[in-house]
């Protein structure tokens, strides 16, 4: 769905794209990522990758790029 897939577990917890969720959340993930609003959608994408941990490095790697940007510009 929409380049997500979705895998149902033996223990009832759902996979997406690596990140586990119970299956109301899964629910309501397919629900924003149907809706026409294109906020529920990069809602749905956050979520998603929160859960499987690529948020947490494109947050380290960012963070990273600003303060190499701060130090570049405090040498000057």
């Amino acid at each position: 769905m929409k380049g997500h897939s979705f895998v149902m577990k033996d223990d009832g917890v759902i996979t997406v794209d690596g990140g586990k969720f119970v299956y109301e959340e899964a629910l309501n993930i397919v629900k924003l990522l149907n809706s026409r609003n294109p906020f529920d959608q990069w809602n749905a994408g956050f979520m998603i990758a929160e859960r499987n941990g690529s948020l947490r490095l494109i947050v380290v790697a960012l963070i990273a790029i600003i303060v190499v940007a701060v130090l570049i510009f405090a040498r000057r």
